[in-house]
């Protein structure tokens, strides 16, 4: 009787900490996702500057994904858009956008996919109704 009552405390104390736990690694996978958006826009802009354009610029595959290629499964695929197209190269002189696109674990996520253009401006697309970018992505 005592083991049946010990496991339906830890069940019900499971039951309690799995979403918390669920919700607070999925803060972390958005977080590195930004971080990566981030680095992706940072190494466009020194393209950028080194050659006054944007035309001809591919991200390294060790800024395609989040994480990073060899730190776990991706969640995030970072990609150029141009138009509503995602591209492998830059074909826009003056202007770039960046998007990270919810993958493997996160691919129904609630927070949708994050834009950033090169202006800095930022937007979610996809995300469930009443989802905000401050709510899911910190600093924005």
């Amino acid at each position: 009787m005592e083991v049946m009552i010990t496991a339906a405390i830890i069940a019900i104390l499971a039951s309690l900490a799995y979403p918390s736990y669920r919700d607070s690694i999925q803060r972390a996978r958005r977080a590195d996702a930004q971080r990566a958006l981030i680095e992706a826009a940072q190494f466009l802009r020194k393209f950028h500057s080194a050659r006054d354009t944007y035309a001809g610029a591919t991200l390294p595959v060790a800024l395609q994904q989040s994480p990073r290629p060899g730190d776990g499964a991706a969640a995030y695929q970072i990609r150029l858009v141009e138009g509503n197209n995602q591209v492998t190269e830059a074909t826009a002189a003056q202007a770039f956008t960046l998007i990270a696109v919810r993958t493997g674990t996160m691919a129904g996520d609630r927070c949708g996919d994050l834009q950033v253009a090169d202006t800095g401006a930022t937007q979610l697309i996809g995300a469930q109704a009443g989802q905000t970018l401050a709510g899911c992505f910190r600093g924005q």
